[in-house]
């Protein structure tokens, strides 16, 4: 729901992150704490939120101190609370976050094309041509420039689609502050 340019949005964070908010009135993400939650797999991570900062501080300046966005949803059903890890209700400025598809969002995690049926298409035959069969070479290997550079180039989608049904919203921020915290 948006009402006086501010929208619902919903996340769950640590609870250090909500003991910092108290403490300091604001959160900032940091880049060292991709690495220990994913561990393994950061690097993909590292690939996407690489590529969502870099454009997403064209659309919203990023602050100094933040090295990575805060994920929010507009349906709460997508900020699954866990234990130590309570979700929160927001009340977000629009012009503080910056509003997407979470399944685009999801394609770009998983290192994925985006682009019309049609596009994907042409996309996954030229891959096939050339004997690629796992999508994570293009990005895991510096084998195929071209192909990871047109996957990569893909992905602006995210900024420039149209916004779905609001249940599939998902909103970032560069940073929590208290006074957005509504529950």
């Amino acid at each position: 729901m948006q009402e006086n340019n501010y929208i619902t949005m919903w996340t769950a964070q640590a609870d250090r992150v909500w003991d910092t908010i108290e403490r300091d009135g604001v959160y900032f993400v940091k880049r060292e704490y991709v690495a220990q939650k994913y561990q393994d797999i950061s690097w993909i991570f590292n690939t996407a939120y690489r590529f969502f900062c870099q454009h997403a501080s064209q659309i919203i300046p990023r602050p100094e101190n933040a090295e990575s966005p805060v994920w929010l949803y507009h349906d709460q059903k997508w900020a699954v609370p866990s234990d130590g890890f309570p979700r929160k209700k927001l009340e977000i400025p629009v012009d503080e976050m910056i509003l997407f598809d979470l399944r685009t969002w999801s394609k770009i995690l998983n290192m994925d094309y985006v682009g019309s049926d049609k596009e994907t298409e042409l996309f996954y035959a030229q891959c096939k041509k050339l004997g690629i069969s796992d999508m994570l070479d293009i990005t895991r290997t510096n084998f195929y420039p071209l192909q990871k550079k047109q996957l990569q180039t893909s992905w602006k989608h995210l900024f420039s689609d149209p916004l779905p049904e609001e249940l599939y919203w998902q909103g970032a921020v560069w940073m929590l502050k208290k006074e957005w915290i509504v529950i």
